[in-house]
């Protein structure tokens, strides 16, 4: 099983009180579904592929989000919550009644600047009368290849970010990658 090393809420680096602090069920049912995937799906999988089946497995856990790569038609559209702005940009799990955006990251720092962006982005825009996304969760790995703890610098990034994150938290999951032990 994938070992979950550790979570983190922006809300505990955030002095700011008006915020709602990102929901603890829901934090343990998506820890709980990265939790359940076996470290064969990384370490059997043909290369490439076991990045897909990651997120796969995942969403599998958590049925009541919409899921990116919808396995019948391709992209989801769900997912795709800017698609009247004509952004041609979507969140890897959406959970439109909660307002929870998660995105799965398995490789580079660089792209959780990207997440927190589409974060920023669903906490300015509206959807009847509610925010887009109103929590995000990002779920990143402790050791990429060995050469970076990307889950250690994202709360470095949070901070930087405090003044524009226009979203109520964001959670942070940190994971082992077995590849990289």
């Amino acid at each position: 099983m994938v070992e979950v090393v550790g979570t983190d809420r922006f809300s505990n680096h955030r002095n700011q009180t008006k915020y709602r602090e990102f929901p603890q069920r829901e934090l343990n049912e998506i820890v709980a579904a990265v939790e359940k995937v076996e470290n064969s799906t990384f370490v059997d999988a043909e290369s490439g592929y076991e990045l897909r089946a990651f997120d796969d497995e995942i969403a599998n856990a958590l049925p009541e989000y919409e899921y990116e790569y919808a396995p019948e038609s391709g992209r989801n559209p769900a997912t795709k919550i800017w698609k009247d702005k004509d952004f041609d940009h979507s969140v890897d799990l959406y959970h439109a009644e909660k307002r929870i955006a998660i995105e799965i990251e398995k490789s580079e720092r660089k792209r959780v600047s990207d997440d927190l962006l589409k974060f920023i982005k669903g906490g300015q825009t509206y959807r009847n009368k509610r925010h887009r996304i109103e929590f995000g969760c990002l779920i990143v790995p402790t050791n990429y290849r060995g050469s970076g703890n990307i889950f250690g610098g994202v709360a470095t990034t949070l901070d930087f970010m405090r003044g524009i994150m226009h979203v109520e938290d964001v959670a942070v999951i940190g994971y082992r990658d077995p590849r990289w032990k």
